[in-house]
């Protein structure tokens, strides 16, 4: 026969931490969302940009930022 009645506390506050941690799982994923977002965005302007007029130095140096960025140098490697 099965336990009856409430649980002890110390389990109570393992299933309140363990929602917490999920919880900062979940804030930093959508976090990492919307700066993947905001880089698509950034890329899909430029892409606009070189089909309308070419290359020139402004996307140049956009280029050669975004390739600087410690981020982006992560992804290549």
């Amino acid at each position: 026969m099965g336990k009856r009645g409430r649980k002890p506390i110390k389990s109570d506050s393992n299933t309140r931490l363990e929602k917490s941690r999920e919880k900062e799982l979940v804030t930093d994923r959508e976090k990492a969302i919307v700066q993947l977002q905001q880089e698509l965005e950034r890329l899909r302007t430029i892409c606009q940009y070189l089909d309308q007029n070419g290359i020139n130095n402004e996307i140049r140096q956009e280029l050669i930022q975004w390739k600087d960025d410690p981020d982006v140098a992560n992804l290549i490697k």
